[in-house]
């Protein structure tokens, strides 16, 4: 095989390994927010949270500190409206992913995914999407009744009560 063949088929080789790893494709988690949300508000994480929240404020009004007492009125209100604009798809989730936090790692190698992100405006072809809400709602302890609201959601276009 003369210099120039051995050129060729080495200039052949390297395009073909280049395309074959050009093609390869990473795996993206992606998730329904609003069923993330849903399932958010309604589990043991969240009540928690309240339960904590309803501790201060027995605390509070015991010692007559009315200070913590408003503060925590305020807190209570405050959730409840951007719960309600999360629900709506007119706020951040951020608070939401920041406690789901914890569960990406574990939530990523079960779904074999290297990224796990709430929003993709545009994928190419070397990217494959792969839906983790149902890993989601299982970290998240989602009972029968918050998967069937769920599962309603775009019936009705929102949650019912």
């Amino acid at each position: 095989m003369n210099s120039l063949s051995k050129l060729v088929g080495s200039v052949l080789v390297t395009i073909i390994c280049s395309t074959s790893m050009a093609a390869q494709t990473t795996r993206v988690g992606t998730f329904d927010k609003t069923a993330v949300t849903v399932a958010f508000y309604r589990s043991p994480l969240w009540a928690d949270t309240l339960k904590q929240k309803q501790l201060e404020m027995e605390q509070a009004k015991k010692t007559n500190d009315t200070k913590k007492v408003e503060e925590l009125e305020h807190w209570g209100g405050s959730a409840q409206e951007m719960a309600h604009k999360q629900l709506m798809g007119e706020a951040s989730i951020a608070n939401i992913l920041e406690a789901l936090g914890p569960a990406f790692p574990e939530i990523a190698a079960k779904a074999r995914v290297a990224v796990i992100v709430s929003d993709l405006a545009y994928a190419d072809n070397t990217i494959q999407t792969v839906d983790i809400t149902e890993f989601l709602l299982d970290w998240l302890k989602a009972d029968a009744q918050t998967r069937k609201l769920i599962r309603e959601l775009p019936k009705t276009g929102h949650p019912s009560p």
